[in-house]
């Protein structure tokens, strides 16, 4: 078991340095609930005592993890909340974008947006409608 699971099961708050999305490295304390895969990516969420404020981290930026001997009480939270506060702040209706697939990214593809947003079109392409906050999200490599 890694030691943010264990920090986890054992109601432990951790410190570390994160990157974020403009590349700088910013140290937070978080109060660690819960780990989750999205879209290949795990991620931990999380009370964050930085911020005083529910948090999500990707774990690929998370670097000099410490476990702290503090333990916590677990707030009243679940992913589900996580969800749908990131989804109220953000704003997604910004770039609207048309996306067409081949054939054979059809799993990815589901992967990726589930079956309830694709159309599969008689020459067996996918295609679907799709919102992104900015420009630089819309056109980001993975």
């Amino acid at each position: 078991m890694g030691p943010l699971h264990q920090a986890i099961k054992d109601l432990q708050c951790v410190t570390f340095k994160y990157l974020d999305n403009n590349g700088a490295e910013i140290e937070r304390k978080l109060e660690p609930m819960g780990l989750f895969l999205k879209g290949y990516i795990w991620y931990v969420y999380g009370y964050c005592l930085t911020r005083m404020d529910i948090r999500v981290f990707r774990l690929s930026r998370i670097g000099e993890l410490k476990i702290l001997p503090e333990h916590f009480v677990r707030r009243d939270y679940t992913l589900q909340d996580v969800e749908k506060q990131f989804l109220n702040r953000a704003d997604f209706k910004k770039v609207q974008a048309v996306l067409l697939f081949q054939p054979e990214m059809k799993t990815r593809v589901l992967d990726e947006f589930g079956f309830d947003q694709v159309l599969v079109n008689s020459d067996e392409t996918m295609s679907l409608t799709t919102y992104f906050s900015l420009m630089e999200r819309a056109v980001q490599k993975s």
